[in-house]
């Protein structure tokens, strides 16, 4: 990380993001107070490269910069007002996704998708297309967005707003690669309730089966245990603030929140004990979780949690949900080969790693790893977007999440690798924009409408100054 004092000028030191796997030294840091500054900033730098970090709590390396490298944290301011009928919100590309939550509920308001955590700024977050569970990605509710980039002759820097066809539709999840996202408008709801129950299941289907009821929920895959847990969530009328709901808040806090990742950190971390791993899991973890409870809160305090208290890193890919139970079998599959190099794979995984080359060295990962977090799996609806990982047709996407904290791992990355590059060539996976994925995997079957996003791109950015690094490595980008 960097510490406000080293954000501006020449000469900075190194940049890293929240799990330590991104580090580089851009040429500057730059802190603009005002739109105008970002502009007069771009232009200077327009033969460097000009890149944008949010919160850096991501792990691919989007924001990865020899050049300018800006953060926008004053530019955050937030107003709401109603516009034909309809209730939006504009807020500023640096506002924090939890700062923007915090004004909204003061208006009796909230976003009608929450991420898991809130300490993504805004423009981060849609660039990236950050999800909750049971409905879209936060950059489907985007209305408008505003934006500093290059005119058609990418000599002269331009500030328009952006509301409609592709534009909008690329804009909404554009990895940094349109130009700087300044401010956002986006649709908000009146604030609601939700009520949520942790329960076991045996079988996915049993768990698909309580969408209906539970359209909100996430589900667990919990490792050694092998077993799933069902977060079920859905809305309200009731009111809640009972006391049982406020006990449920102090549990979830001290005991997941809290208690779970400090028994990780001892037993993976610090001891790296397998054995005291599939121990935890396989036996105490069950007696942590009560199933009796229902609580009700707030939205913005239910669909959130506190992932952010521990540095680690996470790969996350999302299928679609007609390949969602195959491509759960293989992850439970490589996840015991992994922890157990006696392990026999199905005939079925064995067959769809044949058919990608992938079989012959499956034995790279016998008994290289022994994973130690639930795996988490949450349903995001299809965007209305040209990238964001659920864009695209109507079906819904499921993203399955692995999440590491031995971050140094060598053994992980191997693992999450080999993981990645089945599920990406099986069924077609996309991997999470702001997440780790394994390189040279990627695509333009993954997104077949990545050549429309490339052309906005180079329409806002005909020289190629937003589109360095990462982004610029795309397939049709450098073209």
């Amino acid at each position: 990380m960097v510490s406000d004092s080293g954000l501006c000028g020449r000469g900075v030191r190194e940049v890293s993001n929240f799990g330590g796997n991104v580090r580089f030294r851009p040429a500057r840091l730059a802190v603009p107070r005002s739109e105008g500054e970002v502009c007069r900033l771009v232009q200077e730098h327009r033969a460097d490269g000009v890149r944008v970090m949010g919160s850096r709590h991501a792990w691919s390396p989007l924001i990865r910069t020899a050049g300018l490298l800006l953060d926008l944290r004053y530019l955050d301011s937030v107003r709401v007002y109603e516009d034909g009928g309809r209730l939006l919100v504009s807020v500023g590309g640096g506002c924090r996704i939890s700062q923007l939550l915090a004004y909204l509920n003061q208006r009796g308001l909230t976003m009608p998708s929450v991420g898991l955590i809130t300490e993504q700024t805004v423009a981060g977050a849609i660039s990236t297309a950050t999800h909750g569970s049971g409905r879209h990605s936060l950059s489907h509710y985007v209305q408008r967005v505003r934006l500093v980039h290059f005119d058609a002759g990418g000599s002269e820097v331009v500030v328009r707003w952006i509301d409609s066809g592709d534009e909008l539709r690329a804009a909404r999840c554009s990895l940094g690669a349109m130009g700087v996202i300044t401010e956002v408008v986006f649709a908000v709801v009146r604030q609601y309730r939700v009520q949520e129950q942790m329960v076991p299941a045996g079988t996915l289907s049993e768990v698909l089966r309580m969408e209906a009821e539970t359209p909100l929920q996430q589900f667990f895959l919990i490792p050694h245990l092998w077993r799933f847990y069902v977060q079920r969530r859905a809305e309200t009328a009731e009111s809640g603030g009972r006391l049982t709901d406020q006990l449920y808040r102090v549990y979830w806090f001290l005991l997941m929140d809290l208690g779970l990742h400090l028994v990780v950190l001892l037993l993976a971390v610090f001891l790296r004990s397998r054995g005291l791993v599939r121990l935890f899991f396989s036996t105490l973890m069950p007696w942590l979780v009560v199933t009796s409870w229902r609580p009700i809160d707030r939205s913005d305090r239910q669909l959130v949690m506190e992932h952010e208290l521990f540095r680690h890193v996470e790969e996350e890919l999302f299928v679609r949900r007609a390949d969602l139970p195959s491509a759960m079998a293989l992850v439970q599959d490589l996840l015991r080969l992994a922890d157990d190099g006696s392990w026999r794979l199905s005939e079925a995984s064995c067959d769809q790693l044949r058919r990608v080359d992938l079989l012959g060295v499956v034995s790279e990962i016998e008994g290289c790893w022994s994973h130690h977090y639930p795996i988490c799996v949450r349903r995001v609806c299809a965007d209305d977007a040209l990238i964001s990982m659920s864009s695209g047709g109507a079906e819904d996407w499921y993203a399955i999440s692995l999440i590491n904290y031995q971050r140094g791992s060598a053994e992980f990355w191997r693992f999450a690798g080999f993981v990645g590059a089945a599920l990406m060539r099986i069924y077609g996976a996309r991997p999470h924009w702001g997440k780790w994925f394994p390189e040279g995997e990627l695509r333009q079957e993954h997104y077949p409408e990545l050549g429309r996003f490339c052309e906005q791109v180079k329409r806002c950015d005909p020289a190629g100054v937003f589109r360095r690094g990462f982004v610029g490595q795309l397939p049709g980008m450098g073209e």
